[in-house]
């Protein structure tokens, strides 16, 4: 899906000074550690660190509901007051609901590092927790790629450190307690990029950020208990453990279905997307399959198929889990998520010939491990773009009310650990460790960029809700929450 009328952009996102990290060469060069750390280090005399605190200004006649208004072509008619709803419960949820305004105001900074490549683009806290290994182990890392893109690598701090000012204001601990975390998630990133240059590529693609190594280095008791409970939940949520909330057992055909609960879950009707056509959607999907994980799907068969809101940024967005059973009537629940071109996007130098491709891609790339069913499909054959993906397997995220400041120094520090592995992983940690320096500067210029960043998503978030009492955003019942 194609959007109209997209924002005003900048001519070009990469410049003459850019350097593409993901190719791992220079030149026609592979660097060795010394020559990427004094590349990165170089980098410095061209764009300053001190140049990314610097907040960008919106371009005359855009402001943040006009790139909500953009954000919301596409979507589902009856979904949108879903979505204004969910997004308008607070700041934070606000901020969640709306990456591609963070990345529209990201793009029009005057200076950014040029060190270029594979980003979450959407990396708020909430985007970490748990997720399965192939081999069933309780993995923490980025579990949100929707927005994926090649662009340069501190994106991913700026947005990861602001969440951090926004949800500590939110949970009542204060601007002091947001820095702090910053200052935290930052050095453990810097450390951990460290830890990744005495490695080898190799060696760093078979690194994982296991939970259970988390929690063993867990010191405070209370934090350590809570990580504990959170492990054991994590192991418990499979495809079999909702089928009781999700389904009920039809005798009369043997199978289990959805239970219809509307507008959050239904099944679909004519004219919608999954009411028809299904076997050709999962024979594509199959094809993006590796060729073992294409034998396992084959013996399991579709039984029924519901439309699912899901989030907060993707309500609207067409989404739908599908339940699969093997012959002993054993479960697997797919989840279909649409995905949707980036605001971005006419500025990739590689047009994305498949956003769901794009997606599993970054994916692919930046996380330690995936889900063996990664996958992706197009509903029809020139449009509506889907990413495949198991539901809810081992995965886990933090409760944000239940955080005291010690509990959020500690995510910060997991958090800064596994946006290091997935830099590392899919760019050169040489290159970035040379142009963060020694830590004290680049902590000071993220610090001051979040504070700002805070302040202006609270006046776009006062704006929203000003909108939505006059009127001119319609939004939906408590039910929905």
């Amino acid at each position: 899906m194609h959007k109209k009328n997209s924002p005003e952009l900048p001519q070009f996102l990469w410049a003459d000074s850019s350097i593409d990290l993901t190719s791992h060469q220079y030149k026609n060069k592979l660097l060795n550690q010394e020559q990427g750390f004094e590349l990165g280090k170089a980098q410095r005399k061209i764009i300053s660190r001190s140049e990314l605190s610097q907040l960008s200004e919106r371009p005359k006649g855009v402001d943040a509901l006009t790139i909500y208004h953009w954000s919301n072509q596409g979507r589902v008619d009856i979904l949108k007051p879903v979505r204004a709803k969910r997004m308008s419960v607070s700041p934070f949820a606000y901020f969640r609901g709306m990456p591609s305004l963070m990345l529209y105001d990201l793009v029009w900074e005057k200076s950014h590092s040029g060190l270029m490549q594979q980003i979450c683009g959407d990396c708020h806290l909430l985007n970490f927790g748990g997720f399965a290994s192939p081999e069933r182990n309780l993995l923490f890392g980025i579990n949100d790629f929707d927005e994926t893109l090649v662009a340069p690598f501190e994106w991913d701090l700026k947005r990861l450190a602001t969440s951090f000012i926004i949800a500590a204001s939110e949970i009542k601990l204060g601007e002091k307690v947001g820095l702090k975390a910053i200052e935290v998630m930052l050095n453990a990133y810097r450390q951990h990029l460290q830890h990744f240059r005495t490695l080898s590529p190799l060696q760093t693609w078979y690194e994982k950020v296991d939970a259970a190594v988390l929690l063993q280095h867990t010191e405070d008791q209370k934090i350590r208990k809570k990580r504990e409970k959170q492990l054991a939940t994590a192991h418990r949520r499979t495809s079999a453990s909702v089928l009781p909330k999700l389904t009920d057992y039809d005798a009369e055909t043997g199978h289990r279905c959805f239970i219809d609960e509307p507008p959050l879950l239904r099944h679909p009707v004519k004219g919608e997307v999954f009411a028809k056509n299904s076997k050709a959607f999962f024979k594509r999907y199959r094809d993006s399959l590796k060729s073992d994980r294409q034998v396992l799907f084959d013996r399991y068969r579709c039984t029924d198929i519901a439309l699912k809101v899901v989030g907060v940024g993707s309500v609207g967005t067409r989404a739908a889990i599908a339940l699969f059973e093997d012959a002993d009537r054993e479960p697997l629940i797919l989840q279909m998520k649409e995905a949707n071109p980036s605001i971005l996007s006419p500025l990739f130098l590689e047009k994305a010939k498949h956003e769901g491709e794009r997606v599993i891609s970054g994916q692919q790339l930046m996380q330690a491990a995936n889900d063996i069913f990664l996958g992706f499909a197009s509903y029809s054959q020139e449009h509506q773009q889907f990413y495949v993906r198991q539901l809810r397997d081992m995965k886990v995220s933090i409760d944000l009310e239940d955080m005291d400041d010690v509990y959020l120094y500690e995510y910060a520090d997991s958090c800064g650990l596994a946006l290091a592995h997935a830099h590392a992983k899919a760019g050169n940690a040489d290159v970035l460790m040379g142009y963060l320096g020694e830590g004290k500067q680049i902590v000071k210029v993220i610090q001051e960029y979040a504070v700002q960043y805070a302040e202006r998503n609270a006046a776009d978030y006062a704006q929203f809700l000003q909108e939505i009492e006059n009127g001119k955003i319609d939004v939906a019942g408590d039910e929905v929450l």
